[in-house]
Formats: C-alpha cells, sequence, structure tokens
C-alpha cells in the first residue's frame, strides 16, 4: 500500500492530560456533572441574592468561576497525567504513517495498524488530533509535526467517516 503521509509523536504526561480534558468534553456523564453542580452554585446564589447576602453571593460567583475555569480542569489533567505515569510510554516517539485507507503507529511497545473505519471519533484541537478508537484510548497527532497536507487529510477522513 502507498504511503500517503508520515508524522510522528512524542508521547507525555502533559499531551496525555490535554487529551484527557478533550474527551471528557464530549463525555455526556462529566457534562451532566457539571450540570449539575452549576445548578447548585446558581441556586446558593439565588439564595443570596434573595436574602441580600450580596457579598456572599459575589463570593459564590467567584467560586463557581474557580470551579469550571481552574478546579474542574486541571483535576482532570492532573487524574490523567498520574495514571499516564504508571504507563512506559513517557517521551516515547511514535512514529504514525497514514495510508487511504488506515494508519500505522509503531513505538516501543510495538506497531498497530488501524482502519479509518474502526475510529469512533476525531478531536482537533488547535495543537493536536485525537484518534480515538472508543471512549477513552486514542492516538494523539500533534499538528506542529505535520505537514499543512496531512492535517488537511484527517480534517477530510473526519468528515468521510463523520467522525
Amino acid at each position: 500500500m502507498r504511503i500517503i503521509y508520515k508524522t510522528n509523536t512524542t508521547y507525555s504526561a502533559e499531551e496525555f492530560g490535554k487529551m484527557n480534558l478533550e474527551i471528557q468534553k464530549h463525555d455526556s456523564k462529566f457534562r451532566k456533572a457539571q450540570y449539575i453542580i452549576a445548578a447548585i452554585i446558581a441556586v446558593i446564589i439565588a439564595i443570596c441574592l434573595y436574602n441580600a447576602w450580596y457579598i456572599a453571593a459575589a463570593a459564590m460567583v467567584v467560586v463557581g468561576f474557580a470551579v469550571f475555569l481552574y478546579i474542574i480542569p486541571h483535576n482532570v489533567r492532573k487524574q490523567a497525567e498520574k495514571e499516564f505515569g504508571k504507563s512506559r510510554l513517557e517521551g516515547t516517539p511514535s512514529n504514525m504513517t497514514f495510508y487511504l485507507d488506515h494508519y500505522e503507529e509503531v513505538n516501543k511497545m510495538g506497531r498497530a495498524a488501524y482502519k479509518y473505519v474502526q475510529l469512533r471519533h476525531i478531536y482537533e484541537t488547535p495543537t493536536n488530533f485525537y484518534l480515538m478508537l472508543n471512549d477513552k484510548q486514542g492516538a494523539i497527532v500533534e499538528k506542529a509535526n505535520c505537514k499543512p497536507e496531512l492535517i488537511k487529510f484527517i480534517g477530510k477522513i473526519k468528515a468521510q467517516y463523520k467522525l
């Protein structure tokens, strides 16, 4: 089979933490938990405003922002980084080769090949693509290491397979 594109990624706890945060953004259970927390904070703010406890209401607004902008993302990343620390992949280079119907990944753990139809999702961030085989397992493709043509190719795969 003819090679279309090649790239490489160096796996790290930080990248794995970013991937896990992106996965959680698309997880309905995680979003539901966030909505419940937001509703509880909103009720507390409403009670504070009703009782004219304006300082307490303002404090709850600050707490709400802290929870959603720092605490939750920080904990999600740190938990993923802790789990990644147990693996043997820290600093491991991974070479990826893309073909018309599948991609291959080779690193010190071995070689794996996956057809694009096996992918469940492709998540895109400003810095990475995450090629997800299921809701918790996937490969990281660093955009910084990709040629512009590969970035377009992954976008076409995402559209073609409705990922």
